[in-house]
């Protein structure tokens, strides 16, 4: 197989091109994830030398969501107000000055012009180091917002022709560590990310990491994540799009062996198009990809 990138794809509807789809679950799916999300270098706060530890995308969530992302990494922290409370993106507590309200509005309106694309917001961190976070405020909201175009976890092993078929709006996925005020009809249990525990890595010893945690994969009765990222003490986040582009290519067998690819600077690599490519090899031909040889 060469590796020719001439076929169009339409990143903002990408999901509604793969053949066959309404098959597969929402496990099924290989999501093209972005780390940190809220971590971009159009953020308000963003400063190019401290933002060199601290960014981790290049652009908005809109920006993100039109170039293809479907799943989001969500860190975020509260602060209570006089009205109604701000929920913020951080890094490790360093605040980009974007807050919930920027996503949730981005995700209504490309769900409104693109109703048959799926989201996943994973809300893998909840709070910012000992500061207080309101559980069931951020539940208010998200189900005041977002309820409508919500997937309940009961509908969690439907397939997505089955999901279309009981509504034309619902196609969030919300995950978070189940916490009192968390609403467990909505809220799909904590999307496990496959980390490989170390502060500091480079693109030798996170190929390593990744060929022994898909040697057991795919793992398809959950959504779970892979971050494939690099981050060094001089240089904070890496980009690394030729690995990137190396190890899910799909001449290689990995990325058919994924679920959820977190990566920083999503959009310089061709993430997206592999994706892509994997969903729609799993939708036709199902099982026999991973059949023994």
């Amino acid at each position: 197989m060469t590796r020719s990138t001439t076929i169009t794809l339409d990143k903002q509807r990408w999901m509604s091109t793969v053949l066959d789809i309404g098959r597969l679950k929402l496990t099924d799916i290989v999501w093209p994830g972005v780390h940190n999300a809220g971590m971009d270098k159009k953020a308000p706060n963003y400063e190019v030398v401290f933002g060199n530890w601290t960014t981790c995308q290049n652009d908005s969530f809109a920006w993100q969501l039109a170039n293809g992302a479907r799943a989001f990494d969500i860190r975020l922290g509260y602060t209570a107000g006089p009205q109604l409370p701000v929920y913020y993106f951080h890094h490790n507590g360093y605040q980009s000055h974007r807050i919930l309200d920027e996503l949730i509005d981005a995700v209504t309106t490309f769900l409104t012009r693109n109703p048959d694309e799926f989201i996943v917001l994973d809300f893998h961190q909840l709070g910012d180091a000992a500061r207080p976070f309101d559980y069931q405020q951020l539940n208010d909201v998200l189900i005041r917002r977002l309820g409508a175009r919500l997937i309940r976890t009961a509908d969690s092993l439907s397939t997505v022709e089955q999901l279309k078929r009981n509504g034309s709006q619902r196609r969030i996925v919300l995950a978070a560590h189940g916490k009192p005020g968390l609403d467990g009809e909505f809220f799909w249990p904590l999307i496990p990310h496959k980390w490989n525990g170390k502060t500091f890595t480079d693109a030798s010893v996170l190929k390593s990491h990744i060929e022994t945690t898909l040697t057991e994969a795919p793992y398809e009765t959950f959504l779970w994540s892979l971050p494939a990222t690099c981050y060094s003490l001089l240089g904070g986040p890496q980009h690394i799009k030729s690995q990137i582009n190396d190890w899910f290519h799909t001449t290689r067998d990995w990325v058919t062996r994924c679920s959820i690819i977190s990566t920083d600077f999503f959009d310089e690599a061709d993430i997206v198009r592999y994706c892509w490519s994997a969903t729609s090899m799993k939708a036709v031909y199902g099982h026999l990809l991973h059949e023994p040889a």
